[in-house]
């Protein structure tokens, strides 16, 4: 099964990019056999959701210096080999939950950059401005490595 787990707190602007997203995206992704689980906060739970043999993408607000509103993909293997406080904030996180119950997990980080967290739960201006330009990047990730790695495989 392939499953999306959008992360991040709707409460903190930008750290809710991938709960915005998610949302928007959620009925184009279901006719696509791709199961939507709105995590925010609780990585904890949402672990429990997936099994190793599902595909996996995690979409979570990124902060790497780039463009505001840049999506940026890593496959699952690449982020649990590296250290997992440099791509999720968010405690107990879905990478380290990974990495501890040690099995091969197949999938895709997407991780959308951040402009601004604060207190708030709208976007900043950037993200607003460039939303509907995210969730089609996002969109058009997800189906182009469905087709390479599931389609084909």
């Amino acid at each position: 099964m392939i499953k999306l787990v959008a992360t991040g707190n709707r409460f903190m602007k930008d750290d809710g990019i991938a709960i915005k997203i998610a949302e928007n995206l959620e009925q184009s992704l279901h006719q696509l056999n791709i199961e939507v689980i709105i995590g925010e906060t609780d990585c904890q739970s949402c672990f429990f959701f997936i099994n190793p043999e599902d595909f996996v993408f995690i979409l979570d607000a990124f902060y790497e210096g780039a463009e505001p509103g840049s999506v940026h993909l890593f496959s699952l293997e690449e982020v649990i080999a590296q250290s997992s406080a440099s791509f999720m904030q968010h405690d107990m996180n879905m990478i380290e939950l990974m990495k501890l119950y040690k099995s091969e997990w197949k999938g895709c980080f997407i991780g959308v950059e951040i402009a601004e967290i604060g207190f708030g739960d709208e976007l900043s201006p950037v993200l607003q401005e460039k939303f509907q330009e995210i969730c089609w990047e996002v969109e058009k990730n997800i189906k182009k490595i469905i087709q390479e790695e599931i389609t084909d495989a």
